[in-house]
């Protein structure tokens, strides 16, 4: 029942390629900058051929991954503190909300003027992003701590470290998790937004790069390219998260609905 459900999600991508190709071919699409998906095609085999798309996803994906695991641990602490210490969360939770609320695009240029056209420019916007909502996921889990279980806390005479692991973690963890991957995907999006202003490497430069070479079809090749990561990467992510216990379902079922 899953697989048909999966196979039919495909019908409409593949009907509707087949109708641009044919509105293509036959002259009812006039307009010369919208290639035919079989332009298309031949375009991504030349990229993948000379190695450019290769080089350039390579790029991409070391930007993302990095900035998403650097956003990811510190959204992870901060979620922590602010859930788990009453003043932290008193004197730094209106804070938290004015800079989670500020559009994330908007920090980019700032980040250009200090880091300069690198890759570290685009780890750091891609872990900006990253950082807020598995923080307030964060926050959001660990206060949510049955009181029972904090009575039993403070009876055994737990650590701090102790009461993090065995209950503040396991409570937040199918949160965090959807956190995640809802996080991966804005700083996939980050990353490409940053090679496209700043840095001259990338997914997000290809783009731009094509597009002013009047190369619509090595354009849309790109395009189509950044949809493929996101999916692909979600799908890593989901398959990663089986393999942790607390985790399994809340990964599973979200696979699921998607």
């Amino acid at each position: 029942m899953r697989a048909g459900r999966r196979l039919a999600g495909f019908v409409v991508p593949v009907v509707a390629i087949l109708l641009w190709q044919l509105v293509k071919s036959t002259g009812l699409l006039p307009y010369d900058n919208i290639p035919a998906p079989s332009d298309i095609w031949s375009a991504t085999v030349d990229l993948i051929t000379s190695g450019e798309l290769a080089t350039d996803t390579g790029h991409t994906l070391a930007a993302c991954l990095g900035g998403w695991a650097l956003g990811s641990v510190l959204g992870l602490l901060l979620g922590l503190l602010l859930g788990l210490v009453r003043p932290a969360w008193t004197y730094g939770m209106a804070s938290v909300e004015v800079l989670r609320a500020l559009p994330a695009i908007s920090f980019v240029p700032i980040v250009v003027i200090l880091l300069a056209q690198t890759v570290e420019m685009e780890i750091v916007i891609a872990a900006w992003v990253a950082i807020w909502p598995v923080a307030i996921s964060t926050i959001d889990g660990v206060r949510g701590v049955n009181p029972v279980h904090q009575d039993l806390a403070r009876s055994l005479a737990l650590s701090p470290v102790a009461k993090i692991v065995k209950f503040a973690l396991p409570t937040a963890l199918p949160k965090i998790v959807v956190a995640l991957r809802l996080s991966l995907s804005a700083a996939l999006v980050l990353a490409i937004v940053a090679e496209i202003v700043g840095d001259p490497a990338g997914i997000g430069y290809a783009l731009v790069e094509q597009q002013q070479s009047l190369r619509p079809a090595a354009m849309f090749s790109y395009i189509l390219l950044t949809g493929v990561l996101g999916i692909v990467l979600n799908f890593v992510l989901v398959w990663a998260l089986r393999f942790v216990p607390g985790a399994r379902q809340t990964a599973r079922g979200g696979d699921d609905a998607a």
